[in-house]
């Protein structure tokens, strides 16, 4: 009896052992990416009769919480001119911050490949600074993808077109909804 107890409690430690070294690996297979950026914002519809295309400056982080699922976390700034009005002239320039926090899925693993494909969509805000008027800043939706080309294990390439979409109140920017593209590429690390 004394035997198939000593045998019971040892198996319990190795499936205990097997269980913790598993959860282990599990976290060790979690990435954790930071990312640099730069491009051009372009707006579209409503908005870009106020203010035309301008380059663009981001950051972002993203945490891999699952084989194929991402947090991800962008801030991007873009600089826009003012419009040219049709009697003359042009309207102010604007600064565009983009807030979003997103939930990525990896269609391409860089696991097996040099690229890898990421989906993305999320919510949070967007502020429009106007030159001369003040800012606002509106709640915002955003899909998108981020493309990679790994160079090390390390290091990759990145391609992100993003689609974020402000809801706006019309009598402050003159338009409800305000659709602004981040088109940038840049360089993503892995921690």
């Amino acid at each position: 009896m004394q035997g198939i107890q000593r045998g019971t409690a040892l198996l319990a430690g190795f499936m205990l052992a097997g269980l913790a070294s598993t959860a282990q690996a599990q976290w060790a297979e979690r990435r954790v990416t930071l990312e640099g950026r730069g491009g051009l914002n372009v707006p579209t519809f409503d908005i870009s009769d106020a203010v035309d295309a301008g380059p663009s400056l981001g950051i972002g982080a993203g945490l891999q919480f699952a084989p194929r699922l991402w947090l991800l976390g962008d801030v991007d700034l873009g600089f826009h001119s003012g419009a040219d009005l049709p009697g003359g002239g042009s309207g102010p320039d604007v600064k565009v911050y983009h807030y979003i926090a997103k939930l990525g899925y990896e269609l391409v693993s860089a696991g097996g490949s040099p690229w890898s494909v990421i989906v993305n969509a999320g919510a949070g805000g967007m502020t429009f600074d106007v030159d001369g008027a003040g800012s606002n800043t509106y709640p915002a939706i955003n899909v998108g993808a981020k493309i990679g080309y790994r160079l090390s294990p390390r290091v990759s390439l990145l391609f992100s077109p993003q689609g974020d979409i402000a809801f706006a109140d019309e009598d402050e920017l003159g338009t409800g909804d305000a659709w602004v593209w981040p088109f940038t590429a840049g360089v993503r690390i892995g921690l």
